[in-house]
């Protein structure tokens, strides 16, 4: 575990050396989960269309992959979500809303792709009903 800053000045580098990393990681998993969503409306493009399941498997296939790849990034930064949440206290309120609006950025992507995800749920039970 590494010390605790105590000079003002160490404070400040530390809070703008795990902010900086956090951000960057936030922005990488964004960027990421737009890709996931493009993937989910490609999904629904090809069940609206009744394409082949091939098709969609391929689809639901990289998805997965591109969530794999968003789960070991997270897991890779745990040491500096920790370093934050232990100098929590001392960070900036600006810093505070900095990862506040990152961390908002990455969860409306999710929601777009949970609310995406439920439509290709519907659809994909009106098309077995229709068979």
């Amino acid at each position: 575990m590494a010390p605790q800053p105590s000079t003002s000045a160490e404070i400040v580098a530390a809070e703008r050396r795990i902010l900086d990393g956090l951000v960057d990681l936030y922005e990488e998993e964004r960027r990421l989960y737009r890709r996931v969503l493009e993937l989910t409306h490609r999904q629904g493009e090809l069940v609206r269309s009744g394409r082949p399941f091939g098709e969609v498997r391929a689809v639901l296939e990289e998805k997965k992959d591109i969530l794999e790849s968003i789960n070991l990034l997270d897991r890779s930064e745990q040491e500096r979500k920790s370093a934050w949440q232990r100098g929590r206290e001392h960070w900036t309120a600006a810093g505070r809303k900095r990862l506040h609006d990152s961390l908002a950025t990455v969860a409306a992507v999710i929601e777009e792709i949970v609310t995406c995800e439920e439509r290709n749920d519907l659809e994909l039970i009106a098309r077995a009903q229709e068979m």
